[in-house]
């Protein structure tokens, strides 16, 4: 749940800058960004989805995990929509990859912000903790995996958690693409600033990007 399904309330406590850099080595590694992340995206859906533990137990239409679940499936289905083309020093694919994205509405105000959440705020903006690649043969599960990671469930999450504590709030980007029957994802979570917990709502959106390849492959 993030702390409350996918409500996670990552919180920094007294770790130094250095536990980033050697979280980040410990996570398992993504593919070079050179050409994947170089280009525009196409926005597909946007809404606003509840933390409620009730909301996600009983899979309310409402509840993040329903539209989490509801998101991903129109997203993976889309096949007319257009998407920017690669950069010149890139080959294209006719694949394309998900990008959903997690995060909370209402953050602290910054006088209330510890001075550790601020600073992870900078660092994992730039350089963002990173899971995966991992692989699932449904939506279903991939979805899973998702809420559980970020309930600190399973290796994945018991690691997020090892890494982020105190009362930082994480940011979820997630990269989703698929190929031969199967469904990839690899995390990106940025832990920054405290989010208000008077407010369980968080905002999920799903864009759509082109997957490109770099040319001397």
């Amino acid at each position: 749940m993030l702390k409350l399904l996918l409500g996670i309330t990552l919180n920094i406590g007294l770790l130094a800058s250095t536990t980033v850099a050697a979280a980040s080595a410990e996570m398992s590694p993504v593919q070079s960004r050179a050409c994947g992340e170089n280009h525009g995206e196409t926005p597909l859906a946007s809404q606003i989805g509840s933390a409620s533990f009730m909301h996600n137990l009983a899979q309310h239409p409402e509840s993040i995990r329903a539209i989490a679940q509801k998101l991903l499936e129109e997203a993976l289905n889309e096949e007319d929509t257009e998407t920017p083309g690669c950069t010149s020093d890139c080959d294209e694919s006719k694949r394309s990859e998900i990008i959903y994205r997690v995060s909370p509405i209402d953050f602290l105000s910054q006088e209330k912000q510890n001075s550790v959440c601020s600073q992870f705020e900078a660092q994992t903006t730039t350089s963002p903790l990173e899971f995966g690649p991992k692989k699932f043969g449904t939506i279903e599960q991939l979805n899973d995996w998702i809420m559980d990671f970020s309930q600190g469930n399973g290796p994945d999450g018991k690691l997020l958690y090892d890494q982020c504590s105190s009362n930082c709030s994480p940011r979820y980007t997630f990269l989703i693409s698929e190929g031969l029957g199967r469904y990839t994802v690899k995390a990106r979570v940025l832990c920054g600033l405290a989010r208000d917990k008077s407010n369980n709502r968080y905002r999920i959106s799903t864009a759509l990007r082109r997957l490109c390849i770099d040319s001397d492959r």
